[in-house]
């Protein structure tokens, strides 16, 4: 063990130690190491964003400009334009795509950590499968159990995250309605309602 895993060891094993069963212990520890990355994930993706909220806008804006100059130049039949447009409109959706690919990497930069320090810890000691499974066979590796845990948690939190970014702009929707339909009361008709 390094010495980052050897400071951290004493903190990530306390999950794995809960449970009295020794199965029950590894896939909660496990589970439980797989939210701290994307908690740890999450955190450090948010402050990149925001260092770096002025370009990503940048490389939005430029992308539909773009977008939208070479579908005007293809609506008025000029080819010449709209192929020089289009590929301007390319060059900024691969700038645009490469930076969204780079955020996806500082979000996952915690699993490859999280992976060494559960191999040096558990390093022949994983769950035994009832059956011998092709490739990875009845003892699978903790990049295995780790992966089991960890995709369906992230995929869990991101459809909770849209859940409740849907919920928060509906809320906004009906809150400025609702103000809207109170400015157009007269002074009379709201202390009426009020009082």
């Amino acid at each position: 063990m390094n010495d980052i895993s050897r400071f951290l060891d004493p903190v990530l094993i306390v999950p794995y130690r809960l449970p009295e069963d020794a199965l029950s212990g590894f896939l909660f520890g496990t589970l439980c190491l797989t939210i701290i990355c994307l908690a740890v994930g999450d955190v450090s993706l948010r402050i990149v964003m925001r260092l770096n909220r002025r370009r990503l806008e940048e490389l939005h804006t430029d992308m539909e400009h773009h977008h939208k100059l070479s579908e005007t130049a293809l609506r008025m039949g000029d080819k010449e334009s709209y192929k020089a447009v289009n590929s301007q409109a390319h060059d900024a959706f691969g700038h645009y795509f490469s930076f969204g690919a780079a955020l996806f990497c500082v979000s996952i930069w915690p699993l490859p950590f999280a992976m060494g320090w559960m191999s040096d810890r558990f390093s022949g000691a994983t769950p035994i499968l009832p059956w011998d499974v092709p490739i990875i066979g009845a003892q699978p590796s903790v990049t295995f159990w780790f992966l089991l845990l960890y995709i369906p948690v992230r995929i869990t939190y991101a459809k909770g995250r849209s859940f409740l970014a849907r919920r928060k702009q509906l809320a906004t929707t009906a809150a400025a309605a609702s103000g809207m339909a109170g400015d157009a009361k007269g002074p009379t008709d709201q202390m009426r309602h009020d009082g």
